[in-house]
């Protein structure tokens, strides 16, 4: 039985970046850029009115008192005529200011009459209220790197600079098998001796939180047969998980198939708890497979430990930072296995949650995380730092 950080590292060891394919826009949310994205020009492209007002040259502010306004100029428009001397434009917030023009006082602080303007106790300093050209970025400067996750404001950036179509990374075929004859689907009619498939869903809704789709779920019957015929549906999938018959009862028959069927087993059994049967394997096309305890906070802690990182590994993305809290309880050492148990982060500290045991359909309501006593660590005082990590 190997430890939580060794079966970690072996898991990473085999995760690579997934394929890249090409996108439209459309559908960016959530996604990982597969390359770095650049201006295409100076932004802003010229210089920007910032406000609605009148632009004029300020070095003319200490003789004229009043200027005569020449025009008006909206966004989206070039001025193309003269300016002389003592005259200026209103301009409208977003429109090309002018070259030789190099100050902007907005409308509220200006004072109009009979075709003229002028600015009582107005500041009127160079490059007033004027986002100048390139200030925001220059040409071919970089502004997106890749492995950014795309949500709105990185999408916004996108559209900013003509970005229709986006290189990313592909998102992995992926299937969900959850087994046992007891189980059966959210909304069937259920026995007293059956329970109902939670784990495929909470499954799913940790992925979706990393907006990765599931390509395939099923329930399968405890039976090698069946157990055989579901892996080799999805054989060729990127990553393939199981929930459930991977312990040592008579019909675990999860870890046999999956060699039988030419996964290469890494590890059975970690040093954990819950989650102690976990087993991991790849395929020699390169996909993985874990198969999971069935037990629902066994499953989840798995997620969090395992699969999550080895995903975002694979999309490119940061691994989470550590963190680390005190508790607001003592506990006492169970067994000598690293042991994850569901707390609440309550302004900087750890609250315990009552549960009964990794079955417990409640045990993680709420929560708000993991925390973990170490394999090494004896009784736990009030007040000891513990890593934590945070269902999101």
């Amino acid at each position: 039985m190997i430890s939580v950080k060794e079966a970690q590292e072996l898991v990473l060891q085999r995760a690579s970046l997934f394929l890249v394919e090409t996108i439209d826009i459309e559908q960016a949310y959530g996604r990982t850029l597969a390359e770095d994205m650049v201006a295409d020009r100076d932004y802003p492209p010229f210089n920007r009115a910032a406000m609605d007002g009148y632009a004029f040259r300020s070095k003319e502010a200490s003789e004229v008192t009043e200027w005569e306004i020449t025009g008006d100029l909206f966004a989206g428009h070039q001025w193309d005529k003269a300016i002389e001397k003592g005259q200026c434009i209103k301009i409208m917030t977003g429109a090309t200011t002018p070259s030789e023009l190099d100050c902007i006082v907005q409308v509220e602080l200006a004072s109009v009459a009979n075709g003229k303007v002028s600015f009582p106790n107005a500041p009127t300093r160079p490059w007033q209220n004027i986002a100048r050209k390139g200030e925001d970025c220059a040409s071919g400067d970089r502004i997106l790197k890749a492995g950014t996750q795309l949500y709105p404001t990185e999408i916004a950036t996108l559209a900013v600079l003509g970005k229709k179509e986006i290189k990313v990374l592909r998102n992995p075929k992926l299937a969900i098998l959850s087994t046992g004859d007891e189980l059966v689907p959210v909304g069937d009619p259920v026995s007293p001796f059956q329970i109902r498939d939670s784990n495929a869903h909470s499954l799913t809704a940790f992925f979706q939180s990393l907006h990765i789709p599931i390509s395939h779920k099923a329930i399968v019957k405890d039976t090698p047969e069946m157990l055989e015929e579901a892996l080799q549906k999805v054989i060729s999938y990127d990553i393939i998980i199981l929930s459930g018959g991977v312990s040592m009862g008579d019909a675990d028959y999860v870890p046999g198939i999956l060699q039988k069927i030419g996964i290469q087993k890494v590890f059975h059994k970690v040093q954990l708890r819950p989650g102690k049967p976990l087993w991991f394997g790849q395929n020699p096309n390169g996909g993985v497979v874990f198969g999971l305890p069935g037990n629902p906070l066994s499953c989840q802690v798995c997620f969090k430990l395992f699969i999550e990182p080895y995903v975002r590994k694979c999309a490119g993305l940061e691994s989470k930072n550590q963190l680390v809290y005190p508790i607001a309880f003592a506990k006492k050492k169970k067994v000598k296995l690293d042991e994850y148990f569901p707390v609440e982060l309550q302004n900087g500290v750890l609250y315990p949650i009552r549960f009964n045991g990794s079955g417990d359909i409640t045990s993680t309501l709420g929560s708000t995380g993991l925390a973990l006593h170490p394999i090494h660590v004896e009784d736990l005082p009030e007040g000891t730092l513990l890593e934590y990590i945070s269902w999101v």
